[in-house]
């Protein structure tokens, strides 16, 4: 039994890709060995409770039968009298230790009153992630986002705000050939895209091109992190952006258009003004960003 941790509002795209089951928010439990891209962290797991105080957590470590020396690892979220720390500390006096060449990891995994204990915490790592750019996606999401999209890998995927281009990496590793990024400067993603050995078709021009470099009904998706007003942004130029956007759409986009961001106004505002429909709406929240997922149709 393994039990993954993801981001919140991500669990339907985790229990589908392990087929397990949602214990509780972010945690999912399944069977079997798997590498997962849509999870924070995974691990095999030993034992699960509830519990109210400190002392019924080391508890459970009486009988557990570990090859040591060991690593102990605790996560830790919600409010406790107590730290990640005091629960490492307090662990290892029951077992060898050896931080440089364990054996195995023990994980702790605790959130609110649910504690996880587990050994040998795995993640995906993204080999690819050198350059970040400031409006950069988890690549979970990146990859999350394809999945609510749908796409297969024979379709044309355009993301025309590709900042580091991980939306398109993360499709092209899922086998997708045609894909193509617009961005003012395309150097992150270029070289994440070369480390990823994922070609890509990257383009600094306007969006008001993409009608002169696309045919009608050509690009089955548009999937991109849109961008919104902020203090850091012009309000007059994300509001001409996304307009834009809109209204090149209605000319090339042949299946979906699936756009994340924090604030929603301006692409509902949009979508009505040509003619889109909303099909889903999903939430996602990572870190205190709450990120508005919503799927369009012509």
């Amino acid at each position: 039994m393994y039990l993954a941790t993801t981001l919140p509002g991500l669990e339907g795209i985790t229990k589908k890709e392990t087929n397990g089951k949602k214990y509780i928010d972010t945690k999912i439990i399944y069977s079997g060995k798997k590498e997962l891209k849509s999870a924070l962290y995974w691990f095999e797991l030993l034992e699960k409770f509830k519990f109210k105080e400190e002392k019924e957590i080391s508890s459970k470590f009486k009988n557990l039968k570990l090859k040591e020396p060991i690593k102990v690892e605790c996560i830790r979220k919600g409010k406790h009298n107590f730290n990640s720390q005091d629960i490492k500390r307090n662990i290892s006096k029951l077992f060898k230790i050896d931080y440089k060449n364990p054996k195995e990891t023990l994980i702790i995994d605790i959130l609110d009153n649910q504690c996880f204990i587990g050994k040998n915490p795995k993640n995906y790592k993204r080999f690819y992630k050198l350059r970040t750019s400031r409006n950069s996606l988890n690549p979970i999401i990146c990859y999350s986002l394809l999945k609510i999209a749908g796409i297969k890998k024979t379709i044309s995927l355009l993301d025309p705000f590709c900042s580091d281009g991980s939306i398109l990496i993360e499709a092209g590793l899922l086998g997708c050939k045609e894909l193509h990024g617009f961005e003012k400067d395309i150097k992150n993603a270029s070289i994440n895209g070369k480390l990823a050995k994922v070609k890509i078709d990257l383009k600094t021009e306007g969006l008001d091109w993409l009608d002169t470099l696309f045919k009608k009904n050509s690009m089955d998706y548009i999937i991109s992190n849109a961008p919104f007003i902020s203090k850091r942004s012009n309000k007059e130029q994300v509001n001409k952006s996304i307009k834009e956007l809109f209204h090149q759409a209605k000319f090339i986009l042949n299946k979906k258009m699936v756009l994340i961001s924090p604030k929603t106004d301006l692409l509902e505002r949009y979508a009505k003004e040509f003619e889109f429909k909303i099909k889903k709406e999903t939430e996602i929240k990572s870190g205190d960003i709450l990120y508005k997922v919503l799927s369009f149709k012509k």
